[in-house]
């Protein structure tokens, strides 16, 4: 799994959710080319991406590299964000108290009321997609391009992590989370997997 290049809204700590366009800056579309170049040693067969403009960039300069193309699959989607969108991330924090917690704990019934995605959902979706990989796709190298959450909903799937651990495991853009599936049942490898320099960097 690889969290998109580092978009407009990373740099503004805005959320943007779904549907509100914001595209890789200069330093993300770097982050992507740079995570590629690792790719190019391993074989994949197939690369699924959410359908968020962020992400697509993020895929366009990956199968550039790889000579590959990709897929759109919307289980990979960014959370809804209802409300909450547009809105600053230190501001949500001042309004509204650390709403960011409160997803992670489950159905909150105050973000269930601003439209927001829960984040069992997110969990029920990723779910659906490893099942059906794990299915369809043993022995393939498989490559998801996708957002913060539905990469944590993968690593809490496998880890059952508790809400504060959830909250304060950051995943970089463009880094990678390796997950290794032998007879159904995945393992996690490898997370903010990047070139050595941006862990000093950033």
């Amino acid at each position: 799994m690889m969290r998109h290049g580092q978009a407009e809204n990373n740099v503004n700590k805005i959320l943007v959710g779904r549907h509100v366009e914001a595209h890789l800056t200069e330093y993300g579309k770097r982050q992507v080319a740079d995570t590629a170049m690792y790719l190019k040693e391993i074989p994949i067969t197939r690369i699924l991406v959410s359908p968020v403009i962020r992400t697509i960039e993020t895929a366009k300069i990956v199968c550039e590299i790889l000579g590959s193309t990709y897929e759109v699959d919307e289980r990979l989607y960014e959370i809804e964000l209802g409300k909450l969108v547009g809105m600053n991330y230190e501001e949500i924090v001042q309004k509204y108290g650390n709403l960011f917690l409160k997803f992670y704990a489950g159905n909150d019934p105050t973000l269930l009321s601003y439209g927001v995605e829960s984040f069992t959902s997110v969990k029920n979706r990723i779910n659906n997609l490893l099942e059906e990989l794990g299915h369809t796709c043993e022995d393939e190298n498989i490559l998801l391009i996708t957002h913060l959450d539905p990469i944590k909903a993968a690593i809490s799937i496998l880890l059952d992590l508790n809400p504060n651990s959830l909250y304060r495991w950051h995943i970089r853009n463009a880094s990678l989370t390796i997950l290794r599936q032998e007879s159904q049942i995945y393992s996690l490898s490898a997370v903010n997997l990047m070139s050595i320099n941006r862990y000093f960097e950033e």
